[in-house]
C-alpha cells in the first residue's frame, strides 16, 4: 500500500512537466501531442473508445462471472470486483505476468489479455455510477498499464499496448 500511495505522490509530482509538453510539428494534434505520440493514428492504437459495435460485441463474447485463462508460469491476477453484473474474461499467455482489477461499478464488462512476459496492469475504480465496458490489450514485454479511476470518457476504453518496455499510466477524475 506504501508503494502504490509513493507512485502517486510521485506521478502527481511529474504530471505538470509531463502536460506541458507540446509537439509544435504536427498542430491539428495539439491535444494528443508528445514525443511518443505524432499522430492520430499512433494515439488512438494505444487508448481510443469502443465503438458501439465493439461494446456488442465484448458483452456478446463475455459470460457472466470471471473467466482466467493462464498458459505459462508465475502468472497472477487479484480481483475485487463488485456489480450488479460481472463480465471479465482474463488471458495470461507468457511468464511472470500479473493484473490487479479492484473495481466497484453498476455493471462491469472487461476483457483483458496478455501476451508476453512480465506485463502489469493495474485497474482501480472505487466507485463510479457508469457502466464499465473496458478492454486492455498488452502484447510484448515488460509492459506496464495503470488505470485509476472511470469517467464519462474512461467507460468505454480501449487500451492496445504493443512493443517492449512501454509505460501508461491514466488516471480519470
Amino acid at each position: 500500500m506504501k508503494n502504490f500511495i509513493l507512485n502517486i505522490v510521485v506521478l502527481l509530482f511529474f504530471a505538470p512537466s509531463v502536460c506541458a509538453q507540446e509537439n509544435k510539428e504536427n498542430s491539428e494534434f495539439k491535444n494528443y501531442s508528445s514525443s511518443l505520440f505524432d499522430s492520430k493514428e499512433k494515439a488512438f492504437s494505444i487508448v481510443s473508445k469502443l465503438n458501439k459495435k465493439e461494446q456488442n460485441e465484448l458483452n456478446s463474447r463475455i459470460q457472466s462471472g470471471v473467466q482466467i485463462q493462464q498458459i505459462g508460469d508465475f502468472n497472477k491476477v487479484y480481483a475485487a470486483l463488485k456489480s450488479n453484473d460481472t463480465k471479465v474474461a482474463i488471458d495470461q499467455n507468457g511468464d511472470h505476468n500479473t493484473l490487479l482489477l479492484d473495481k466497484n461499478a453498476k455493471t462491469i464488462t472487461q476483457s483483458v489479455i496478455q501476451q508476453g512476459d512480465n506485463n502489469k496492469i493495474s485497474d482501480f475504480t472505487l466507485y463510479t455510477k457508469y457502466n464499465v465496458n473496458m478492454e486492455i490489450i498488452q502484447k510484448g514485454d515488460n509492459q506496464s498499464i495503470q488505470n485509476i479511476g472511470t469517467n464519462s470518457l474512461s467507460k468505454n476504453m480501449k487500451i492496445t499496448q504493443t512493443g517492449n518496455g512501454a509505460s501508461i499510466i491514466l488516471i480519470n477524475k
